[in-house]
């Protein structure tokens, strides 16, 4: 049992050097390493949304509240209600949702976003889960029938060209729209 504790104490160590080196050569040389890490989706969409507590406006100046929840959208009404919130209230300002309601609506509005995603890209599943992510993040942003919008980028994707897929998503509106959302989906792409 002490053998066992010392050689996993030992292997760990190894690992624990060893990374910095990982670190050093993705950096250095992407390209042969594979410099592709993301983090989860919660985080990714999270990250390149607000997370606000009371009705705000978006880019586009729609009424908008928690992690990027559109309450313009047709099911708003529906699903402010369903978090216990009022919606007229919650849409003119006056009523803020907790941050247990603002999840609840974006974990709802990511498995709408998955499945959106999966019905736009041929081969999805087969997508590393860093292009996968960037895909859900998309649609989540721009919704399922503009990124469907998009067949060449679609296509590209699912045959692999992630170049050409990150240089076709760079010569967009949406790019220009959402700056360092597009640039960190972008560089995914590219390097995945």
């Amino acid at each position: 049992m002490e053998k066992t504790a010392i050689a996993i104490l030992i292997i760990g160590a190894a690992l624990l050097a060893y990374q910095p080196t990982i670190d050093y050569l993705s950096k250095k040389y992407p390209e042969t390493l594979g410099n592709c890490r993301c983090d989860s989706i919660r985080e990714m969409v999270a990250w390149a949304e607000n997370n606000k507590p009371c009705r705000y406006f978006d880019s586009e100046g729609i009424p908008t509240i928690g992690i990027g929840f559109n309450l313009q959208r047709g099911d708003a009404r529906r699903l402010i209600t369903n978090v216990g919130a009022n919606f007229d209230r919650v849409l003119s300002g006056a009523d803020c949702l907790t941050q247990v309601q603002i999840n609840n609506l974006f974990e709802q509005d990511l498995v709408w976003a998955r499945r959106g995603a999966q019905n736009c890209i041929s081969g999805f599943a087969g997508l590393h889960n860093c292009i996968q992510n960037v895909v859900i993040d998309m649609t989540f942003n721009m919704g399922e029938r503009a990124l469907c919008g998009w067949p060449i980028f679609a296509g590209q994707l699912s045959r692999r060209e992630n170049v050409a897929a990150a240089a076709n998503m760079q010569g967009t509106r949406w790019c220009g729209q959402v700056g360092r959302r597009c640039t960190r989906n972008t560089d995914l792409v590219r390097n995945c």
